[in-house]
């Protein structure tokens, strides 16, 4: 008999949930630490205006144009970035040791890297052809995964630039996006909402992921 236990099965989607919670709080701290200082340097800027007559204001904004860019944009956006590789490479990672631990305790002669394909699309059709893990249910948590694992590529592959086209399936992607910016040919800009929302979803993934977890135990534990 397996000892799901042992293996880790009974706890792996909760011990991703937590981690996930973990990259929640840090990036809740960062942003915080971002707007703060955007915050402080607008209070100052403008503190300053109040002293000088309103024809030197666009020479003293300007003087604070490059320390805005940084605090507003330049440092928000590589932290989200990221943070979107970190938290995808994770869950990818995840699905992976998963993967692992069922192919064991099943005694499959299948494993993972037999499967046509690669990263988390690979991983989840071990999950399906071979695990028998049921996604059926798992509703809007799969295509906003699969969507951010197209604008992970972008990132990765070309520094975050959108594809000319259109009709990319990334840039359909985007503008349907509540949290994401940018048109074709432009760079991707990231909301300050998107990380949170994402590790929203994926918590939710986790979860349901669990209780099929749960049923594949009790079938296997008998």
């Amino acid at each position: 008999m397996v000892d799901f236990f042992g293996n880790g099965l009974c706890v792996h989607c909760h011990l991703a949930r937590n981690e996930l919670m973990s990259f929640a709080l840090f990036n809740k701290q960062t942003e915080g630490i971002w707007k703060s200082k955007d915050d402080n340097l607008q209070d100052e800027l403008n503190e300053i205006l109040e002293k000088y007559p309103e024809k030197s204001h666009e020479d003293i904004t300007d003087s604070y144009s490059w320390d805005l860019h940084l605090n507003q944009y330049k440092y928000p956006s590589l932290h989200r970035e990221s943070l979107i590789i970190t938290i995808f490479n994770f869950f990818e990672h995840q699905l992976n040791s998963l993967c692992k631990i069922l192919y064991e305790s099943i005694g499959s002669s299948l494993k993972i890297k037999d499967i046509n394909g690669q990263g988390v699309e690979r991983a989840l059709l071990f999950l399906t052809k071979v695990a028998k893990i049921d996604f059926s249910a798992f509703g809007s948590e799969m295509p906003v995964i699969k969507g951010v694992n197209l604008v992970r590529n972008v990132i990765v592959h070309n520094g975050g630039q959108l594809p000319d086209d259109s009709n990319s399936k990334v840039n359909k992607f985007v503008t349907n996006s509540e949290y994401l910016f940018g048109i074709e040919g432009r760079y991707i800009n990231i909301g300050s909402d998107f990380i949170e929302f994402f590790i929203d979803v994926l918590l939710g993934f986790f979860e349901r992921l669990g209780h099929e977890v749960e049923k594949h135990i009790q079938i296997h534990d008998t």
